[in-house]
C-alpha cells in the first residue's frame, strides 16, 4: 500500500471517530444539557439526546442558577440568536449586572426590555439587578477595547464575574475564493476580540479568585468542513487557546469552558460573508432546520 493510500485511510478514520461523537445511532432531538467539565464547572453545551420527553426552554437547573446569581455578566452577540435566547436565561437565574453587548443598538434595547419584563412575571421570581447594553464592534479593536473598560466600569465593585464570548460570524465560499482579508475578519471577530476581552476581564478574576469564560465556539472548531476555512480556523484558535487557558488557570479558581454547538436556527448564514467579503444574505437548509436557540440556552 503506498504512503499515500495509507494516509488516506488513516485520516478517513480519524474523521469517522470525530464524526461519532456527534451522530447517534439512534433518531433523536436536539437539547441542551449542561455536564461537569475538567474544571468542576458546568458548561452549557449543545448535545443530541434520545430522551423523547418534552423539553421545556424554560427550565433553568437550580445547580446552574446558583452558579449565576448575583454575579456580573458580559455578553457578547446579545442582540438576537443563541444571544438573546442566552440573556433571557441569565435574567431568570437572577444575575447581579447583565451587560448585553452587540452591534445593533434597537436590538439590544429590545432584549434588554425583554430582560427587565422577567421582573415579577418569572416563576422563580428572579431578575437582574440591572441591565445595561453597549453597542460594540468586534471587528475594530478600539471597540472591544471600549467594550471591556465601560463593562469594569457598570459592575460593582469593578469586577466582571463572568465573560460569555457570544459574538461571531460566519463565512461561506471556497478556500481559492477567499481573500486574506476575510481571513483576518473572521479571526478578528471570532477570536482576537474574545482573547482582548479575556485579557482585560480574566485578571480581576484571578485577583478575586473566582469567575467564568465561556466562549461559544462551533463544531467546526473540531471538525472542519468545505467551505468554511476561515470559520474553522477561527474556531479551532478558540478551542486551542481555552483548553491552554484552562490548564493555566487551573488553580487560580476561575473555569474557562468552551460550547461547541452543531447548527442552531438563526441568522448566522444570512450574515454570513462571502470571499470577496460580500453578504451570504441566505438562510441555509441546515440552519434552518437547526436546534431552537431557547433550548440551546437553557
Amino acid at each position: 500500500m503506498s504512503c499515500i493510500s495509507l494516509s488516506l485511510l488513516v485520516l478517513i478514520a480519524v474523521v469517522i471517530h470525530c464524526a461519532s461523537a456527534f451522530v447517534p445511532s439512534t433518531p433523536t432531538k436536539y437539547s441542551s444539557l449542561h455536564t461537569p467539565s475538567a474544571s468542576n464547572g458546568l458548561l452549557p453545551v449543545t448535545k443530541m439526546s434520545t430522551d423523547s420527553s418534552s423539553f421545556d426552554g424554560a427550565e433553568v437547573k437550580e445547580t446552574t442558577r446558583d452558579r449565576f446569581r448575583g454575579r456580573n455578566v458580559l455578553l457578547t452577540g446579545a442582540s438576537g440568536g443563541l444571544g438573546r435566547a442566552m440573556a433571557i436565561q441569565l435574567s431568570r437565574m437572577g444575575v447581579g449586572t447583565l451587560i448585553l453587548s452587540g452591534r445593533d443598538q434597537d436590538a439590544l434595547k429590545e432584549v434588554s426590555d425583554e430582560c427587565l419584563s422577567l421582573i415579577g412575571n418569572d416563576g422563580a421570581g428572579e431578575c437582574p439587578t440591572k441591565v445595561e447594553i453597549i453597542k460594540c464592534d468586534l471587528s475594530e479593536t478600539e471597540s472591544v477595547r471600549s467594550l471591556g473598560e465601560e463593562s469594569l466600569k457598570l459592575c460593582s465593585p469593578g469586577f466582571v464575574d463572568v465573560l460569555i464570548n457570544n459574538g461571531g460570524i460566519s463565512s461561506r465560499s471556497s478556500f481559492l475564493e477567499t481573500t486574506p482579508e476575510v481571513d483576518e475578519l473572521l479571526m478578528q471577530v471570532n477570536f482576537f476580540s474574545g482573547a482582548r476581552l479575556a485579557k482585560m476581564l480574566v485578571p480581576g478574576m484571578v485577583e478575586k479568585g473566582d469567575g467564568s469564560v465561556i466562549w461559544v465556539s462551533s463544531v467546526q472548531g473540531l471538525v472542519g468542513i468545505p467551505s468554511r476555512t476561515s470559520y474553522a480556523a477561527s474556531k479551532f484558535a478558540v478551542q486551542g487557546y481555552c483548553e491552554a487557558l484552562r490548564a493555566e488557570l487551573a488553580s487560580s479558581g476561575v473555569t474557562v469552558h468552551v460550547a461547541s454547538p452543531g447548527y442552531i436556527r438563526t441568522n448566522l448564514s444570512k450574515s454570513a460573508i462571502r470571499g470577496d467579503g460580500s453578504k451570504h444574505g441566505q438562510m441555509d437548509e441546515t440552519t434552518a432546520n437547526g436546534a431552537d436557540p431557547n433550548d440551546v440556552a437553557v
